[in-house]
């Protein structure tokens, strides 16, 4: 009966602390390697700048497409390399965060056509809520950076407004 009892323990998966930080950083990369792979980084560039041209526009500027493309250009030839590398660096801070199980099942997804298909819809889906994410950060930071600077001098918050509300 104990043998039977031993042999049903050693069948047991092991605990995760068995895993190793070198195998969950190896999975890591395969991911990266995989979601690397299949985004689009100038995409994501671009919405970095969007804003910018929309501010523009808003102050009654108008930029011809040479000067869009250099603008682009800049964009691109400043940020594609070092946000490659921060993306390829990613598989430590993952190993650090996450189980075997979770990066692998991550590193999975992104391989079945799903996977990839949400992949490469990730900057679009950035740009669609960024307009959003400014609008909501410009319309608090008015009541917020006088809290924030009391916080900061050691005084007691003044009173909190309302903040405009960028509803009609």
């Amino acid at each position: 009966m104990k043998a039977l009892a031993f042999a049903a323990l050693l069948a047991l998966p092991l605990p995760v602390c068995a895993e190793t930080r070198e195998e969950r950083v190896a999975a890591a990369r395969e991911y990266v390697d995989l979601a690397l792979a299949g985004f689009d980084m100038a995409a994501m560039i671009e919405t970095m700048y969007q804003p910018i041209l929309q501010q523009v526009a808003a102050g009654g500027a108008v930029l011809t497409e040479d000067q869009v493309a250099k603008i682009r250009q800049l964009y691109l030839d400043t940020f594609t390399e070092p946000l490659t590398k921060l993306m390829q660096d990613q598989s430590g801070i993952m190993a650090d965060m996450m189980t075997l199980a979770e990066i692998t099942a991550l590193r999975d997804f992104y391989a079945t056509p799903e996977g990839r298909s949400v992949m490469a819809k990730l900057p679009q889906l950035t740009a669609a809520q960024q307009p959003g994410m400014m609008a909501l950060i410009n319309d608090k930071m008015t009541g917020l950076m006088p809290q924030v600077l009391a916080i900061v001098n050691g005084e007691a918050p003044p009173e909190s407004t309302p903040a405009p509300s960028a509803q009609p």
